[in-house]
């Protein structure tokens, strides 16, 4: 049985590797999202303060136009950036639920191998103490029988 169990327990591991490897790629992937959705907050931050003062020294109605629609799609590029996070950090939680029930199982199954061992030992403690007491008793009736009444 504990053959079986050590099989579970070293695929339960495995497992477990695997999901926090996962959650690992997560975690960059959500890293690297933040990043850029901060460039992108910088970069539209940077336009408008541009666009203003452009506008303070005059410009073409289609120069501002071209820049409001440029802002435009800035403004898009932060949405699904904002969109994808969502996205990455309710994988994450859903990644971190699964990584945690494997390590339980992989718990559980250490522990179900602790107590088949546990079992095991009381059992040979038991076959060498029955083996123990037989041998002191049959010391002792050899030592009796040998001794004249």
């Amino acid at each position: 049985m504990s053959n079986v169990l050590n099989i579970l327990i070293d695929q339960a591991r495995e497992k477990a590797e695997n999901c926090l490897k996962a959650v690992a790629k997560t975690q960059q992937q959500i890293l690297q999202g933040q990043e850029k959705q901060q460039m992108l907050q910088t970069y539209q931050d940077d336009m408008q303060g541009s666009m203003h003062s452009r506008a303070s020294v005059g410009i073409t109605g289609e120069q501002l136009r071209n820049q409001l629609a440029f802002a435009g799609k800035i403004t898009q590029a932060l949405e699904q950036q904002t969109q994808e996070l969502e996205f990455l950090n309710s994988t994450l939680q859903h990644q971190q639920g699964q990584w945690q029930a494997a390590l339980a199982e992989q718990r559980k199954y250490e522990a179900l191998l602790e107590r088949e061992k546990n079992r095991q030992t009381k059992l040979q403690n038991k076959r060498e103490q029955k083996m123990n007491d037989e041998f002191a008793a049959r010391i002792h009736r050899t030592q009796t029988a040998g001794e004249p009444t």
